[in-house]
């Protein structure tokens, strides 16, 4: 069977650097903003260190620049996560309903990163044969229907009102149709998991 590269979608500097108070001065010892941006994905510092950054989001960009993981290879065809629904940090009415694919290393992080950052959010997996998002998109896997069946089978609406739910950015394109669809609304989130913490404590 073929082997092929995951792509984590780390985080890069000009990424964290949309988190950062770019209408102050960076701190001393930078010249820009994207310097320290660049230090801290390389380890060299702590947001927690710089007191012109919130010290709610600076912990936060601690916690997931803190997070090692490495996946070098994995047959293309992965495990599914077989519950319809999961829940993290004890989520409430007002927490983020994340909508993503259903491949197991998929899960393993973004539970890693949830924990971590100690993210509130229920999270609902689409039935994408277990690929990864980015390969669901591309083979046609992460489609209206399927969304449309996850979040039937879920069981959220007994957990929550809300009918509002977050597409990962390598989605976006799918926006409308899943919408027309399943008649839920819908945002765009980042592409990459490890900034989705970052997003959220800005947008949620």
């Amino acid at each position: 069977m073929a082997i092929e590269e995951i792509d984590l979608y780390k985080l890069k500097a000009d990424e964290i650097e949309n988190y950062l108070p770019t209408d102050k001065s960076p701190p001393e010892g930078y010249k820009k903003w994207g310097e320290f941006a660049q230090a801290l994905v390389e380890g060299k510092v702590k947001a927690t260190s710089c007191t012109k950054i919130d010290n709610g989001m600076a912990e936060v960009m601690d916690a997931v620049l803190s997070i090692g993981i490495r996946l070098p290879e994995s047959d293309p065809m992965q495990q599914k996560v077989p519950q319809p629904l999961l829940e993290f940090n004890h989520p409430d009415e007002s927490s983020p309903i994340l909508i993503t694919s259903n491949s197991i290393i998929t899960h393993q992080i973004l539970k890693l990163v949830l924990e971590t950052a100690k993210v509130k959010a229920f999270v609902i997996p689409v039935d994408t044969n277990g690929y990864t998002l980015d390969n669901a998109v591309v083979a046609g896997a992460f489609s209206p229907m399927e969304v449309m069946k996850a979040l039937t089978n879920s069981g959220i609406t007994d957990k929550t009102s809300c009918r509002r739910a977050m597409l990962p950015g390598l989605a976006k394109d799918l926006k409308n149709g899943i919408e027309r669809v399943t008649r839920w609304t819908y945002e765009i989130g980042p592409v990459s998991i490890f900034e989705l913490p970052l997003y959220l404590k800005v947008n949620c």
